[in-house]
């Protein structure tokens, strides 16, 4: 292994990319806790100056954030927070299933202590918001909790697959006409912990066939 620092170029390469995950996952963070709204607008120039950096970063930033379906944009017209509909959810959420479904097929037999640790306090934060129906938290622990075990996966192209269609079930789902099942939800996240923390693919599957007896409202 070479000792050879970094290019000058090489190490502005990085800095770069260091910028503009900051900036995707800011402007992400703000689409899904509701401080940037579907249909809202959004200046680059005007992030850049927030983030008192220049515009090409940012650009890079809602370029990524356009390739999952979380910003739209028409050259020289606008660029918005994508309006997903509550049918574009369903099918979205159809997607997300079958990509899970397969997801702990392979990491259940072999998920790991850490995991199960910050699934335990994901799901007990899902409770907690439970009695008072907050959307928002519930949203909030709900993608935290399903978002623990690609990490496990060996598989990119499976990874890369369930982050680009599941920010467009946590947008959509944010607005829907009516809740979902939180209960038909709650005992599913119950099933997945239960599979993963005793490594039992049959309550994994047992979870699937929960979360697909929840139907998303479509007005």
């Amino acid at each position: 292994m070479s000792d050879t620092p970094a290019a000058p170029d090489d190490a502005s390469k990085v800095a770069t990319s260091k910028v503009v995950t900051t900036v995707f996952e800011q402007i992400l963070g703000a689409v899904h806790d509701g401080t940037l709204l579907p249909g809202q607008r959004i200046s680059d120039a005007e992030l850049a100056k927030q983030f008192g950096i220049s515009r090409t970063p940012v650009r890079e930033a809602l370029q990524r954030l356009r390739e999952i379906g979380i910003i739209e944009a028409s050259p020289s017209r606008f660029t918005r927070v994508a309006d997903v509909t509550p049918l574009q959810t369903a099918q979205a959420f159809v997607v997300w299933l079958a990509l899970y479904s397969a997801l702990l097929e392979e990491v259940v037999p072999t998920a790991s202590a850490e995991t199960v640790a910050a699934m335990e306090q994901d799901h007990a934060e899902f409770l907690s918001h439970l009695p008072a129906l907050d959307s928002q938290a519930l949203a909030t622990a709900n993608f935290l909790f399903f978002s623990r075990l690609p990490q496990e996966s060996r598989n990119p192209t499976l990874q890369r697959a369930i982050v680009s269609v599941v920010h467009i079930v946590r947008l959509g789902s944010l607005h829907l006409p009516a809740y979902i099942d939180v209960a038909a939800l709650n005992e599913a996240q119950e099933l997945v912990l239960a599979a993963v923390r005793d490594h039992d693919i049959n309550k994994a599957r047992d979870a699937i066939r929960m979360l697909r007896r929840i139907e998303v409202p479509l007005n």
